[in-house]
């Protein structure tokens, strides 16, 4: 799998967006809400295309409260493309990892699915629904024309 981006638990979007373009990094997702999880999100990437998404709770029911309690501002996840969410998620189990959250569209990433799971000697890991490039767009298009 490839990494698409690292998580970083911050307590405050702002601020942090601030200090991360002094380090030289750019935006290059503007800040959004998931009210789903309870979390701001900013994505932000470095001058070489390393990706973080900065996380912030909306509120005391974020997941990131907990996280932000024990290690303050600091990494939180890495994020890995995936293929095919189910069958990572399968292999995954295989190797020991707990399904964190089940596979849903995240608006902060265009709908795509994501999926939470915890290794234990690995930390938190999500999967992403891999971007569908334009050719497999249409190939899908295509395909879905000729089956009605």
């Amino acid at each position: 799998m490839r990494i698409n981006h690292i998580g970083y638990a911050v307590q405050d979007l702002e601020k942090a967006v601030e200090s991360f373009l002094r380090l030289g990094y750019r935006i290059c997702r503007a800040a959004t809400e998931d009210r789903s999880r309870n979390v701001k999100i900013c994505f932000l990437s470095d001058p070489s295309g390393v990706m973080i998404e900065l996380i912030a709770p909306l509120n005391g029911n974020s997941p990131v409260d907990s996280w932000l309690q024990k290690n303050g501002n600091s990494p939180y996840h890495i994020c890995y493309d995936s293929e095919d969410i189910a069958s990572d998620v399968a292999a995954l189990k295989k190797q020991g990892y707990l399904l964190m959250t089940r596979p849903l569209p995240a608006s902060a990433m265009d709908g795509r699915s994501v999926v939470f799971m915890y290794g234990k000697n690995v930390g938190l890991i999500e999967l992403v629904e891999k971007e569908k490039t334009k050719d497999s767009k249409q190939t899908d298009s295509a395909e879905g024309a000729a089956d009605r």
